[in-house]
């Protein structure tokens, strides 16, 4: 049973779909739902035991009964006990399956998604659906489903033993069912809108408290303490405002439910004393059915509670279903060549970022010849980095063509198109692992040891890499943080030599480096003319004085093109840049 899309909003729809998640595992719910059964007649049976115990053991002195019924009482626990070990290991295995699943679900549909989606969204939002929201999700698919459940049966063979001894007084327990189910259904749609405000002042809470760990040295280079506190502040205080509502109708639930359910108790003790009550007419009787009704406050209680749980679990599966819902990044078409010689063309490619108005790039016209190293300069926003992220097939909402060895990259695989092309960022992202790992970071081959030295030296990274004990093993950090910038920039140019795609894009790839070490990196990369496509995107125009053709940009449009001679032998745009420097 394939869990389908929601295409209604109906707490009912998401709930049923949520437990759609549990039906592959529905063999264990069942061992559960079998535990919880057996549990509940356990409990039923004390009741009945309180008939005989008062009725044949105390009043009659029968020899019999005094002698069963420590035993009969022994039996009960014992049922009782293992039942419940079996309904709650169960049903805690389901759920935790059920929750497993969903966030891989999750996460795997949240690192498919189109990049746009990442320009609009918060990644600490995302954080906080795969972690706090999904938790909310664990609550509604075990302890709700166990208690539901279990409580359900436990109020069924209560209210069948109650009926069995005197119909008449069962009957007012079962008038105030409606009752209790008109008060359930106003206070969910309470709960459910205070759960989904919960979760979004988590994902606020998780934002500020990231930006302020990541950005912790710029906090206190600019006496930005205060500043963040009242950042935090105002979201923490509106996460707690969304509690404590939540806390009011809670509060209240379970205390209106009990005085309801309190009235009905109070009537049945009035006819019971009152002889009115269909002859109740031995203290047995009279305390087995007083016992069934007092056990039964306990389930109606966390009956009661449950719609809690169910409604937080519903708002936290509701934001869930919405981005498994979201169509994943297109995988572009079927073509997959076994080789790529590197040429590169953008022809009349106009973009312009979603939601924006205006355009990063307009009528641009680019040919690189495979083999070629060209170089593209401009002020910052020209749209250089741009044309990178195009090239990868990052944004595909753009008019005019870009073609891969003469062939639309939409036609070309997304794994072909991206095992083509290998890219140094501007950020410099390292995942926390080792250095060896970062740098024989590619799908999921095995990492070549020795290609990773190669690589290592050629981008310099052996210069420092060789210093620490653990050499090419030593942890970077999260996020690199016990590197320098420019370790961090050498271990990221390695990690795009290891690749050794026919395409290698440099995004400001050597602005964190050194004079010295640009120039041995410069040297490795010119060593390469020739034998892959090389497009260097830079500010700093002494990296790009040997590319073969260095296209200047300005306004998403390329002004002027040639060589560094041509171009620094006039005044001209690059002669101006280049004076600048």
């Amino acid at each position: 049973m394939t869990p389908q899309p929601e295409t209604h909003k109906s707490a009912l729809t998401t709930y049923k779909r949520l437990l759609g998640y549990a039906w592959p595992y529905r063999w264990v719910f069942l061992a559960g739902v079998v535990g919880m059964f057996l549990g509940a007649t356990a409990e039923a049976g004390f009741a009945a035991l309180l008939k005989p115990l008062m009725d044949e053991a105390f009043v009659q002195q029968d020899a019999g009964t005094i002698r069963y019924i420590p035993f009969a009482i022994i039996g009960v626990v014992v049922i009782r006990g293992l039942s419940g070990f079996v309904d709650s290991y169960c049903i805690h295995w389901v759920g935790r399956k059920v929750i497993f699943d969903l966030r891989n679900l999750l996460f795997a549909r949240m690192i498919h998604l189109p990049s746009k989606y990442y320009d609009k969204n918060q990644t600490s939002e995302l954080v906080s659906k795969l972690i706090f929201d999904i938790e909310q999700i664990a609550q509604a698919s075990t302890n709700a489903v166990r208690i539901f459940f279990h409580d359900l049966f436990l109020v069924v063979a209560l209210l069948s033993w109650m009926t069995y001894l005197s119909w008449k007084l069962t009957l007012v327990f079962v008038a105030i069912a409606p009752i209790i189910a008109f008060l359930v259904r106003i206070l969910s749609k309470r709960f459910r809108f205070t759960s989904g405000r919960i979760q979004d002042t988590m994902s606020d809470i998780t934002q500020v408290a990231g930006e302020a760990f990541q950005g912790n040295q710029v906090i206190k280079a600019f006496n930005g303490f205060t500043r963040e506190l009242r950042r935090f502040d105002k979201v923490n205080r509106s996460n707690r405002r969304f509690w404590m509502r939540k806390a009011i109708v809670s509060s209240i639930s379970v205390p209106i439910v009990m005085f309801v359910a309190g009235l009905a108790i109070s009537l049945i003790i009035y006819f019971a004393l009152g002889g009115n009550s269909g002859k109740i007419v031995t203290p047995g009787t009279f305390v087995s059915y007083l016992g069934a009704v007092m056990l039964m406050q306990s389930p109606i209680k966390r009956l009661a509670k449950v719609n809690e749980i169910i409604q937080t679990g519903v708002a936290a599966a509701e934001s869930v279903f919405k981005i498994l819902d979201l169509e994943e990044e297109p995988g572009g078409g079927n073509f997959r060549p076994e080789s790529i010689a590197g040429k590169v063309t953008f022809t009349d490619v106009t973009f312009a970022y979603p939601g924006e108005v205006d355009n990063v790039l307009s009528n641009l016209n680019l040919t690189v010849e495979a083999g070629q190293t060209i170089a593209l300069v401009g002020a910052s926003g020209s749209g250089k980095s741009t044309i990178a992220s195009l090239l990868l097939g990052f944004y595909d909402d753009l008019d005019g063509q870009i073609l891969l060895d003469d062939t639309p990259i939409d036609e070309y695989s997304r794994t072909t198109l991206r095992d083509s092309i290998a890219l140094v960022t501007q950020n410099n992202f390292l995942f926390d692992g080792t250095i060896e790992e970062n740098i024989g970071y590619n799908g999921d081959e095995a990492i070549d040891s020795d290609e990773v030295m190669a690589a290592g030296k050629t981008a310099q990274v052996s210069a420092f890499a060789d210093a620490f004990t653990m050499g090419y093993q030593t942890p970077v950090g999260e996020q690199g943080t016990r590197l320098s910038g420019g370790q961090k920039q050498r271990i990221v140019i390695a990690r795009a030599l290891y690749k050794n795609a026919p395409v290698l894009v440099l995004d400001e790839a050597t602005s964190a480096l050194d004079n010295e070490s640009e120039q041995r990196v410069r040297k490795a990369i010119d060593a390469m003319a020739g034998q892959r496509t090389i497009i260097v995107i830079a500010h700093r125009l002494s990296t790009v004085v040997n590319a073969d053709c260095i296209y200047v940009m300005d306004k998403g449009r390329i002004i002027e093109s040639g060589t560094h001679s041509e171009l620094s032998s006039t005044d001209s745009a690059y002669y101006r840049l280049l004076t600048r420097q």
